[in-house]
């Protein structure tokens, strides 16, 4: 994985065609690197965060007043949450408006996960994904490794 990097960019998730996911609000937040995947349907997931992760829901628990919705997304972004996403046709068929809005507001990537999308297949492209960037950059580090040995014993880099 490059220097810095511990996750993958929300972007990159969303371009993950197969999974259908759709942003519907936080195009500002689609560079915030999602580090894990959690689905809660807590009526508070945020305190059970660590920062970084893509929260997928349903939506199930809610608050029913506007306020509420909008406070559940704040609340989210203040926690560290990367990115929500919002799993629609079971028990919403839209990601209902206050979540939209606050999302938009704050900037926190809210996107759509389709009824026929399970969150394990979101949750595993991204693990795969983050694997993958670590295998790389172990590869990388044992490819530069011989050089830098060479360059040791050599008294170091010749001009």
């Amino acid at each position: 994985m490059a220097e810095g990097q511990s996750g993958v960019p929300v972007r990159w998730l969303l371009g993950q065609r197969p999974l259908d996911l759709h942003l519907v609000a936080g195009g500002r937040g689609v560079d915030a690197e999602i580090t894990f995947v959690v689905t809660s349907e807590l009526r508070t997931p945020g305190d059970w965060l660590a920062g970084g992760e893509a929260v997928l829901t349903t939506g199930i628990t809610l608050p029913a007043d506007a306020a509420g919705r909008r406070q559940y997304i704040r609340d989210l972004h203040e926690s560290g949450a990367a990115a929500v996403g919002f799993g629609v046709g079971l028990t919403h068929d839209a990601v209902p408006a206050e979540l939209v809005a606050a999302a938009e507001e704050c900037g926190l990537a809210l996107f759509t996960v389709p009824l026929p999308t399970p969150f394990v297949a979101v949750a595993r492209t991204v693990i795969d994904r983050i694997a993958e960037l670590q295998y790389e950059a172990v590869i990388s580090a044992s490819r530069a490794q011989p050089r830098l040995t060479r360059a040791m014993l050599g008294g170091g880099r010749r001009r």
